[in-house]
């Protein structure tokens, strides 16, 4: 199934394959999304869902307590080095 990812910051949309990590997309397509650590650690790849956030595999863990303390109290934050892809999504780099 093909699936589209709209970069708000850059007004693209690119399409893949659905069932991805965001990290392989990125770096088959440079420029959208910086990674650093690309392991939970880092939080250079902290990114918000615009929408689809239905279409990303669940938060897991350890990512949740990343997020707790880089984006508290916002739910549509994600760290992409986790995000598979699983359907239709809009997103742009956190503030």
């Amino acid at each position: 199934m093909i699936v589209s990812i709209h970069f708000e910051d850059d007004q693209k949309t690119i399409k893949v394959e659905a069932n991805q990590r965001l990290t392989k997309i990125c770096d088959e397509h440079p420029g959208f999304i910086l990674f650093g650590c690309r392991n939970i650690a880092c939080g250079t790849c902290l990114i918000e869902v615009v929408n689809g956030m239905e279409n990303l595999a669940p938060v897991m863990e350890e990512e949740q307590i990343l997020l707790d303390f880089l984006a508290p109290g916002k739910p549509n934050a994600r760290l992409g080095c986790q995000c598979v892809v699983e359907g239709d999504i809009c997103i742009k780099l956190a503030n």
